[in-house]
């Protein structure tokens, strides 16, 4: 299909789909309360059911939209790699951790001893499941 398109217009409209359908996904999970559990995100607030209803329908409408772009566009959708992205994201998590250790943070402000030890042990314990997970994936 030669619609005057070059492969920057494809790449650039096919990333601002990608943004508009993450976005939309993150959406319905929140509404959907399918979310994993999290130790440190709580959400609050809330949506009645008629809006909630409403709110589905306009992101799956989205959705259906950014598909129909995607063969008249010619655009290639994101294609990840499973095992890539959460050796990534274990890498995240293994840097967090080690950017925590009361070492580091000491530029902050002085830190009584005891709790810069019970500290450094949590994270010890933390980091001992990152770096499993990092083998894991790196294997």
């Amino acid at each position: 299909m030669d619609d005057g398109l070059t492969d920057n217009h494809r790449r650039v409209i096919a990333s601002g789909m990608l943004i508009v359908d993450a976005a939309a996904v993150r959406m319905l999970d929140l509404l959907e309360d399918r979310n994993s559990p999290a130790a440190m995100k709580i959400t609050e607030g809330s949506v009645t059911e008629s809006e909630r209803g409403q709110i589905r329908e306009a992101l799956l409408q989205l959705q259906a939209l950014i598909a129909s772009l995607v063969p008249k566009y010619d655009l290639q959708p994101s294609r990840k790699n499973l095992r890539r992205v959460l050796a990534s994201d274990a890498s995240q998590i293994w840097l967090a951790l080690e950017d925590t250790r009361p070492a580091r943070i000491r530029g902050y402000g002085a830190m009584p001893i005891s709790n810069a030890e019970s500290l450094e042990a949590d994270l010890q314990e933390l980091l001992r499941v990152a770096n499993r997970l990092r083998r894991l994936l790196n294997s």
